[in-house]
C-alpha cells in the first residue's frame, strides 16, 4: 500500500488547504442560510413600514386614515417640508412619504382618493401602502352604499377583521426551503476546490518522473499502483463527504433528521463527490507543472459553479447559459437539489425528475472516469 499511504500523508501535509476552503464553505453556508431564514419568515407576513405623512387636509376623514395607518405600520406626521423629506427618504429614515391633499374629503365623497405617495427607487412600498390605503377606501365607500355615515363607516372599517389564511402543504415542507438545503447547495465548491487543489497537487507529485521511475522499478506492478491511487482518491474523498454531512446535521439538528427526502440529499451529494474527485483527476494528469494546479482548479471550480446554479441559481439563467451547462454534471446536481428543496415527498413526477437527475450524473460518473483513463493511457504510450 505504498501509493496509498503516500496520499495519506501528502494530504495531511496540505490539511491547511482543506481547512481555509471548509471554513469558507462554511462561512457561506451559513450566511446564505440565515438570508434564507428570514426570506421564509417574511415572506407571507404583514410588513410595518416607517411612514411620514403629512396631513393638508386635516379632515375627520384624514384623521382617521392617519389612525388607521397607525395601527398597521410606524407612523409620524411630518410637515410639508419637501426638501427634507426628500432628504429622509434618501437616507432611508423613512420608506415611504404620504401626502394627504386638500380636498381628501371631499374627493372621498365622489368616490376619489387624494393622496401622493413617494417612496425610494426601486422600491415596491408605495404599491403595497397604497393597496392597504385603497382596501380600507373602499369599505368606507361601502359602508356609505349601506346608508352608514362617514364617521359610522371609518370606524367600521378599522374595525374590520383580517381574513385567517391557511396555506395547503402540497410539497411536504410547508411552503417553506428547508434550512440543509443551501449548505447540499454550495456543496459542490467545497468538493471541486478542494480536490482539484489538494489532490491535483499530489497527483502531479506522483506524475513526476524521478518520483515514477522509482515506482516503475519497485516490485509493485503499474494495476496495483493504479489501483491504490484509485483507492485513495476514494477514501480522501469519503472522508471529506462525512466530515460534511456530520457537519450539516450538527448545523441543522431536528430539521435535518426530521427531513423524510435525507436520503435523496446524502445520494445527490455523494455523486457529486464522485464527478468532483475525476475533475480533479483529470486536472492532475493534464497539467504540466506543479504552479499550474491552483491556475487550472481555482477557475475551473469557480466557472462550473457560476455556470450551473450553485453560486447563481438556475431559474434565473438564461436558456443559452444553461444548454451548456447540461454538459456538466454539477447542473444536474443543482437540478435535483433544487426540486429536493421544493419537495420533501419525493414520489410520482418530481420522484421520476430526481431519478433522472441522479441517473445522469451516475453517466457523467463512468464518462468522466472514462476520460482520465483515455489520457493516462495516451500519456504512458508517448512515453
Amino acid at each position: 500500500m505504498t501509493v496509498f499511504k503516500g496520499y495519506i500523508k501528502m494530504t495531511k501535509k496540505n490539511i491547511g488547504i482543506v481547512l481555509m476552503y471548509f471554513g469558507i464553505f462554511l462561512g457561506i453556508a451559513i450566511a446564505i442560510n440565515a438570508t434564507f431564514q428570514k426570506e421564509n419568515k417574511e415572506g407571507f407576513a404583514a410588513q410595518k413600514l416607517d411612514v411620514a405623512v403629512v396631513d393638508l387636509d386635516e379632515s375627520e376623514m384624514s384623521k382617521q386614515l392617519v389612525s388607521y395607518l397607525k395601527q398597521k405600520h410606524q407612523v409620524t406626521l411630518q410637515k410639508d417640508d419637501k426638501a427634507k423629506l426628500a432628504e429622509e427618504l434618501y437616507y432611508q429614515k423613512h420608506n415611504v412619504v404620504l401626502r394627504i391633499l386638500e380636498g381628501f374629503e371631499e374627493k372621498a365623497e365622489k368616490g376619489e382618493i387624494g393622496i401622493n405617495l413617494t417612496n425610494s427607487p426601486g422600491s415596491y412600498n408605495g404599491i403595497y401602502l397604497e393597496q392597504q390605503i385603497n382596501n380600507f377606501m373602499r369599505n368606507i365607500f361601502m359602508y356609505r352604499a349601506a346608508g352608514y355615515s362617514t364617521e359610522e363607516g371609518c370606524q367600521k372599517a378599522m374595525q374590520q377583521k383580517e381574513s385567517n389564511v391557511t396555506l395547503e402543504d402540497l410539497n411536504g415542507n410547508g411552503g417553506k426551503l428547508p434550512a440543509h438545503g443551501s449548505f447540499f447547495q454550495y456543496l459542490p465548491y467545497l468538493f471541486l476546490a478542494v480536490f482539484g487543489a489538494v489532490l491535483g497537487k499530489i497527483l502531479f507529485t506522483f506524475r513526476r518522473r524521478e518520483v515514477k521511475n522509482r515506482l516503475m522499478a519497485s516490485a509493485v506492478p503499474l494495476i496495483r499502483q493504479n489501483a491504490e491511487t484509485i483507492l485513495a482518491f476514494f477514501v480522501i474523498g469519503m472522508m471529506m463527504y462525512t466530515v460534511c454531512i456530520v457537519s450539516m446535521m450538527l448545523l441543522y439538528g431536528d430539521s435535518v433528521r426530521s427531513a423524510g427526502n435525507l436520503i435523496w440529499y446524502f445520494v445527490n451529494g455523494f455523486l457529486c463527490m464522485l464527478s468532483s474527485l475525476e475533475v480533479a483527476f483529470i486536472i492532475g494528469v493534464m497539467v504540466k507543472s506543479e504552479m499550474q494546479i491552483n491556475t487550472v482548479s481555482t477557475p475551473v471550480s469557480l466557472g462550473i459553479c457560476f455556470l450551473c446554479g450553485v453560486f447563481v441559481p438556475l431559474n434565473v439563467m438564461g436558456a443559452q447559459t444553461k444548454a451548456v451547462a447540461k454538459f456538466l454534471p454539477i447542473y444536474w446536481y443543482e437540478s435535483v437539489n433544487n426540486l429536493l428543496m421544493k419537495y420533501e415527498d419525493v414520489s410520482g413526477a418530481i420522484g421520476k425528475q430526481v431519478l433522472v437527475g441522479l441517473g445522469i450524473q451516475v453517466l457523467f460518473v463512468f464518462a468522466l472516469a472514462s476520460a482520465g483513463m483515455a489520457i493516462v493511457r495516451y500519456q504512458q504510450q508517448e512515453r
